[in-house]
């Protein structure tokens, strides 16, 4: 049997309804889903739950986390763990299926190899046909990519390298990483020619938003750090993710209970000695204690008076934009704080934003 994996935050249930269609069309139903829900909305869930009575062979865990920072690697690790199939095959929430596709991996089976696909990329107007009865073979795919995330490969393996490194948040690199990392215990990489998946249109993400301060966090240049961090694992020769714990953890909701009694509140202004020195001293310093600060924009850094003062270039305390608290507050999570239990909240004014730690 096979275990096809999706890890998933947000996104609209339509799309995952024409996934889970194009694998109930499957000529071999010799696989199980494990679709593992990483802190989606309260309403999203509700519908997630309808879709599970319509696909019985779907599995859907759903992970409580809405306070943590989006993170694939630890949605698949967890879903590893549940995996009941020698063979593990990592999907994408966008993807259409071949109807032959599990044909194809029944013949692919082979405990020293991992396999990359192509995948075909349908624009806006063709992936409107999904909708509708359509014909796989008559898709008809705008550009063809061999770097996409999918992998077929021994459940076996997966575990040997300690799964996908937990480092990689937001997006990007942590496909390429588990492949070198493979490659580097042993196992040889196979790319397959054959056609059998496509990728539902979306709003591509542009990285011009990591500039920028949004409802939805993310950290500039978040690409590069990832990048960099699969460059690293790469040049040593890694194989299984430095830093990590046991695969599969996750903070469950009974734990994240605690953050509702902090040991301590603060309120701190958009000033960079304040900020960086809470960072960098006073939060390391609270080690088994609870800490709530709330980061919040000075009125004095929007005002009059402070722009004359900075313009004539009198002596003023440094202040820092509320995008650059949010870019120093994650990157702390990101490098020291990604397995403690923590709420990371953005106002919606953008004015303020709400960390609690459990250090």
């Amino acid at each position: 049997m096979f275990s096809i994996l999706f890890a998933h935050r947000n996104r609209d249930s339509e799309r995952i309804k024409i996934s889970f269609d194009s694998l109930r069309k499957q000529q071999l139903q010799n696989f199980e889903v494990i679709f593992v829900d990483y802190g989606s909305e309260k309403g999203l869930v509700k519908e997630l739950e309808k879709l599970e009575r319509e696909f019985p062979f779907v599995r859907f865990y759903h992970l409580a986390v809405p306070q943590l920072l989006w993170n694939k690697s630890k949605a698949l690790n967890f879903g590893i763990t549940k995996a009941k199939g020698d063979y593990v095959f990592i999907a994408d929430i966008d993807l259409v299926f071949h109807p032959e596709t599990s044909i194809l991996w029944e013949k692919l089976q082979s405990p020293d190899k991992f396999y990359l696909f192509q995948l075909g990329y349908l624009d806006k107007a063709e992936s409107q046909k999904l909708s509708g009865n359509y014909e796989f073979g008559d898709l008809k795919s705008a550009r063809v990519g061999e770097v996409n995330g999918m992998i077929l490969t021994s459940r076996e393996s997966l575990m040997k390298v300690n799964g996908l490194d937990e480092f990689f948040h937001f997006y990007g690199s942590e496909d390429e990483d588990l492949f070198v990392r493979l490659e580097n215990a042993g196992y040889q990489e196979e790319q397959r020619k054959e056609e059998y998946f496509c990728h539902n249109w979306h709003q591509s993400f542009s990285g011009t938003e990591d500039k920028l301060l949004t409802g939805n966090p993310r950290v500039k240049y978040i690409m590069r750090i990832n990048q960099r961090h699969f460059e690293r694992n790469r040049d040593r020769g890694i194989i299984k993710p430095l830093r990590q714990g046991e695969m599969g953890n996750f903070i469950a909701a009974e734990r994240s209970e605690a953050l509702k009694n902090p040991d301590m509140n603060l309120e701190i202004p958009n000033i960079l000695a304040r900020v960086e020195h809470f960072l960098r001293e006073e939060l390391p310093s609270r080690k088994g204690e609870v800490v709530q600060v709330e980061f919040f924009e000075d009125e004095f850094y929007t005002s009059l008076k402070h722009r004359l003062k900075k313009g004539l270039g009198k002596q003023t305390q440094p202040y820092i934009s509320m995008k650059e608290v949010n870019d120093m507050v994650l990157k702390e999570i990101l490098y020291n704080y990604r397995d403690h239990n923590y709420s990371f909240r953005l106002g919606k004014d953008l004015k303020r934003i709400d960390f609690i730690l459990e250090v």
